[in-house]
């Protein structure tokens, strides 16, 4: 029995990895001796929220839903990134982001802010409508940065431990610094100022052709991969459990929206379910027990080289 529990671990830890990467890179996670990086180090709440990895996975496809219902974001992952050709790298890249800003020494943290910055500033065009847009624009950084860390902070309120309203206006103050670094402004810091903002968002939000066209993809009915009837129906319970945390006018616009019966045994138990069995079978993430070390200094080794900087688009 106690074999088998350990190839089972093993072969998720190697799916997750395939999925999302490892995440222990020396030249991101070690550092000078009390080095705590950007977020307030071990007892930051971004260290306990961002280092629960079934709750950042579990709240990726809701975040980056919401993110491409801005119709300028979505034309700009439409139009200029690989989701459709490559979308584990692209995945692998979007978890590193949040994890190195979060546990990365402060200057590995602070150059990969700047990269993605980098990056965004060649992604610009015109919309279907002919609305302009830029991907730097403060606005729009925003929206993306708020989006990432709303939907970990619900998924972790959700299936991890219920959050004070003290505990999530820490949170967000921490993260907001990281959408701040990248060029956002107006960044909700608080609960209150998170529902303002939210608010003051959803007029601007839209379901258009790409959008589900985009949706198609994620749910693997799009025919850019060849997909089985399981694998199919793994993505419409992933994504529509996702959504579950969003408010209301989300899940209408996006068809994710279900009854309070369906939510509360059917895509709930299986939302709680995965994040166990990601709890279950990781335990504490590399790049976590790395950045705790250096910042103890109690020295920890990497078992993998370095890697190349992430290469984020609008999502």
């Amino acid at each position: 029995m106690q074999a088998f529990k350990t190839k089972l671990k093993a072969d998720i830890v190697a799916q997750i990895e395939v999925m999302g990467g490892r995440h222990d890179e020396a030249s991101i996670y070690d550092g000078p001796v009390g080095d705590e990086g950007l977020t307030g180090g071990p007892n930051s709440m971004s260290w306990e929220i961002n280092g629960d990895l079934a709750s950042v996975t579990g709240a990726g496809v809701a975040a980056i839903l919401m993110e491409v219902l801005h119709p300028s974001v979505m034309h700009g992952v439409f139009t200029q990134s690989s989701y459709r050709t490559d979308p584990y790298t692209r995945s692998r890249n979007t978890l590193g982001y949040v994890l190195r800003s979060t546990f990365g020494n402060t200057e590995a943290a602070t150059n990969v802010i700047a990269q993605v910055r980098r990056v965004h500033g060649y992604v610009n065009g015109t919309r279907e409508d002919g609305v302009e847009y830029r991907a730097l624009d403060p606005v729009l950084l925003a929206w993306v940065h708020t989006c990432i860390p709303w939907a970990i902070m619900m998924a972790f309120d959700r299936y991890q431990r219920p959050l004070s309203t003290a505990e999530k206006n820490q949170y967000l103050k921490e993260q907001a610094l990281i959408g701040r670094m990248g060029g956002a402004e107006d960044v909700p810091e608080t609960v209150s100022e998170l529902e303002d903002y939210v608010e003051r968002m959803r007029p601007l939000m839209a379901y258009n052709d790409q959008t589900r066209q985009f949706v198609d993809f994620l749910l693997g009915t799009s025919g850019d991969v060849e997909t089985t009837r399981r694998q199919r129906f793994e993505s419409w319970m992933g994504l529509h459990g996702a959504m579950a945390m969003m408010p209301d006018w989300a899940r209408k616009m996006t068809g994710t929206a279900h009854s309070a019966f369906a939510e509360r045994f059917l895509f709930r138990p299986n939302e709680n379910l995965k994040s166990k069995i990601v709890r279950w079978a990781l335990g504490e993430l590399p790049c976590k027990t790395m950045a705790l070390a250096r910042v103890t200094g109690c020295g920890t080794q990497s078992t993998t080289a370095p890697q190349d900087a992430v290469e984020l688009s609008v999502a």
